[in-house]
């Protein structure tokens, strides 16, 4: 028969104890502990007792076992269950045989490792058990609602603070599999070694649920951590998208109680701001969305705003308190497509040079700026002015720059109603001057001019830069600048009705080439070789001429020369068009006027051109081989005589050799036509004819060729009578009409007294000498 329970050694005990436990049979347990209290329950050998219990399956339900472990902390008597006769008898034929040693090998393999150091209290060994007991359930079952059930009878007990942490540890891996249904989660024993910032990454997993599970996991978590963990919080949330970032901030409110982590939040929730590189409508109204928060969070009051940006990352920055430069700087940023810190910045340490050019790309953003209409160009003012004046994110420039930068913008984007309205019809309402407006219609004007492909005014650049200057001329300022641009743009669009090529000679001339070309007025002579007969038209070249001079912002002399310059090039296309009668015409009836009233650009021209014509030899004839004869060769010699006389009158005394050697050949010419008319009158007469019909030769009323001896000889008593240098104009209707031969002999007998009075000994008069 085997021997009682309390006959067993103390070591068969034990060895019969884990027998029990690892049956799960705790009433028989609570019998043997009652029959042996000084093996399991002096404070000696309480932790053997709890490692012994550690041997329970994890199935076994709390209760059973926990009035065992209030023993233990209490240092009680275990009162066994009661027992009825139908209650078996414990069987000690395991253990009855065994002696000591052996009993504690057998002890050593099956039960686990003390739990703590000897002489630690009580409940720091239950506190041990507890842990080790709810890591066991966890691996070997995952059934963490019967850890919560063993560790909810020993949380409110005193003495045992790390229960606490860990039953919560339990509640907050038991929300995320039972409730949140999160697949995986880590085990119990692996979720309690992980630093906060990687137990963060597992209660933050999806970004859909942060608010969510801020409130049930990441706040119980911190709650019983030390040192919070909560700057590990703000570095895991400003890891999220910023979308997400707001929805945090709206929807979740940190703890009452916690004022610390409610200050630190708001401070993250501004420094998030900041610290947001991106931009766009929702990225501007998130951010409305956090100030409005924050400041319904008690972040109402408003900062000193700090000279400098500061270091974002700093949760200390002063800026973040700044809540008024928070709101304004939201919307600059929003205006200027700048993320907030840029804007901000922007604002405390832009030079005056980096905010003109953040203006300018305010006013001019992109490609499609130019299709704005009068309202979006409105706001466009405004907003710039705005962040001028209210914001100060352009504080360093003048009103003056902004309205001229705008003006400038509205000018390239060719709202020119728009802009006579506000600067021009409007212009008190500005603060911008009407000269400075002037200014800015005038370089737009260029702008349009050079990007200009073709000179009509009716279409593209031309049409533009004309509706710019008519924005303010002639109905505010008629101004000679202004004045100027108009005549360039006539002549511009004058010559773009004629064939006009450039340089190169395969393009047409652009209206910029015209603009810039040191000697406008040559173009005429251009235009005059490129358009055949275009000489027949002197009133609009002329005019043209007038225009180009003015327009390209020519002196008065050079106004004053440009007409009689313009004559001499359509005589000369007239003579490369082989119509000496239209270079005649021009040299005597419109340029010898204006030579006589003392123009020195047209007495140069005249001389020059007149020589010209008086050398003329009509190709024609040059090519075919014949001479001309008849009157009409003899009158086309008269003329040509005509025209050296006047270039004889004119020239400089340096050219008066080159003008009488074409003069003596004239002379020359004349004779030979002469005596050719001669000869075929007498053979004319030997044939036959009359009296009457020699007559008519074209020797007629004594003109016969006057020597250049004879002219000397007239030039010298010109000198000796003391008049000398007058030169007379072609007589006027009413007066007494002298003989032809005779006007002209005089023009060349004065004309030879500047030029031949020194070989003759004369002394001019002091009008000569001046000459």
């Amino acid at each position: 028969m085997p021997p009682p329970i309390e006959a067993l050694t103390p070591s068969q005990a034990t060895l019969l104890a884990v027998y029990l436990v690892s049956a799960a049979d705790l009433p028989r347990l609570r019998v043997l502990i009652a029959a042996h209290p000084k093996v399991f329950l002096t404070s000696a050998n309480n932790e053997t007792l709890l490692r012994i219990l550690l041997c329970l399956p994890e199935t076994t339900p709390p209760d059973t076992y926990t009035p065992i472990l209030d023993a233990v902390v209490d240092g009680t008597p275990l009162e066994p269950p009661a027992v009825d006769a139908d209650t078996p008898s414990i069987d000690t034929t395991s253990v009855e045989n065994l002696s000591s040693s052996r009993c504690e090998r057998k002890l050593s393999q099956l039960l686990p490792a003390p739990l703590l150091q000897a002489g630690s209290s009580a409940s720091d060994k239950l506190t041990a058990f507890l842990i080790q007991r709810s890591e066991r359930i966890d691996a070997e079952t995952g059934l963490l609602s019967l850890i919560a059930e063993l560790l909810a009878h020993y949380t409110a007990r005193p003495g045992l603070p790390s229960i606490a942490a860990l039953a919560t540890d339990v509640a907050v891996l038991s929300t995320l599999v039972y409730t949140f249904s999160r697949e995986p989660v880590p085990s119990l024993t692996t979720f309690r070694t992980l630093p906060v910032e990687d137990a963060l990454e597992v209660l933050i997993a999806d970004p859909s649920t942060v608010p969510r599970d801020l409130e049930a996991l990441v706040v119980p978590y911190l709650c019983v951590r030390e040192g919070g963990g909560w700057d590990a919080v703000w570095a895991r949330l400003s890891a999220l998208p910023f979308a997400r970032i707001v929805a945090v901030v709206r929807e979740w409110t940190p703890p009452p109680e916690e004022r610390a982590v409610r200050a630190e939040f708001v401070t993250w929730a501004v420094g998030v701001c900041y610290r947001c590189m991106e931009t766009g409508a929702g990225v501007w109204e998130g951010m409305r969305a956090v100030q409005r928060r924050v400041v319904a969070l008690g972040g109402g009051g408003d900062a000193h705003v700090p000279e400098v940006l500061g270091d974002l990352g700093d949760a200390g920055n002063p800026l973040f308190a700044a809540l008024g430069l928070l709101d304004v700087g939201i919307t600059a940023a929003a205006m200027l497509g700048r993320p907030l810190a840029e804007a901000v910045k922007l604002r405390l340490e832009g030079s005056r040079e980096v905010q003109s050019a953040v203006l300018r790309q305010f006013v001019r953003p992109g490609t499609e700026w130019s299709k704005r209409d009068d309202e979006a160009w409105g706001r466009v003012r405004d907003g710039a002015r705005w962040l001028r004046s209210k914001a100060q994110v352009l504080g360093r420039l003048e009103a003056e720059e902004v309205e001229r930068v705008v003006l400038a913008g509205m000018l390239a984007g060719m709202r020119f109603g728009l802009v006579r309205d506000v600067y021009v019809t409007s212009n008190h309402t500005t603060d911008i001057s009407l000269d400075e407006v002037e200014k800015c219609v005038l370089a737009a004007f260029n702008d349009f001019v050079d990007n200009a492909t073709n000179g009509n005014k009716t279409r593209g650049g031309m049409k533009n830069a004309l509706q710019a200057i008519k924005t303010i001329y002639p109905h505010a300022s008629n101004s000679p600048t202004l004045s100027r641009a108009n005549s360039l743009i006539n002549a511009v669009h004058s010559l773009s009705n004629y064939t006009m090529p450039s340089t190169n000679r395969t393009t047409p001339l652009i209206p910029v080439q015209i603009r810039i070309h040191p000697d406008p007025l040559s173009l005429l002579s251009k235009l005059l070789s490129s358009n055949t007969r275009s000489y027949q038209h002197p009133d609009a070249l002329l005019q043209i001429g007038s225009d180009l001079v003015h327009g390209t912002g020519g002196s008065e002399a050079d106004t004053l020369a440009a007409s009689p310059r313009v004559l001499g090039m359509c005589a000369e296309a007239a003579l490369d068009e082989d119509d000496f009668e239209s270079a005649y015409a021009y040299i005597t009836s419109r340029l010898l006027p204006a030579a006589t009233s003392r123009n020195e650009a047209a007495r140069s021209t005249l001389w020059r051109t007149a020589l010209l014509a008086g050398r003329f030899q009509s190709p024609y004839a040059l090519l075919s081989g014949t001479t001309p004869r008849g009157p009409a060769a003899l009158a086309n010699l008269e003329k040509k005589r005509e025209l050296l006389a006047w270039a004889l009158a004119y020239c400089p005394p340096e050219a008066l050799g080159d003008v009488l050697a074409s003069w003596r050949r004239n002379e020359d010419d004349i004779e030979v036509l002469m005596q050719a008319e001669e000869l075929a009158e007498e053979e004319h007469a030997r044939l036959g004819g009359s009296v009457a019909q020699r007559r008519m030769s074209i020797a007629r009323d004594g003109e016969t060729p006057q020597s250049l001896f004879e002219v000397a000889k007239g030039a010298a008593r010109v000198f000796s009578s003391g008049v000398g240098g007058g030169i007379t104009a072609p007589p006027k209707e009413g007066q007494e009409r002298e003989r032809k031969r005779d006007v002209v002999s005089g023009m060349v007998t004065r004309g030879l007294v500047g030029g031949l009075g020194w070989v003759l000994g004369a002394q001019p008069s002091v009008e000569v000498q001046q000459r």
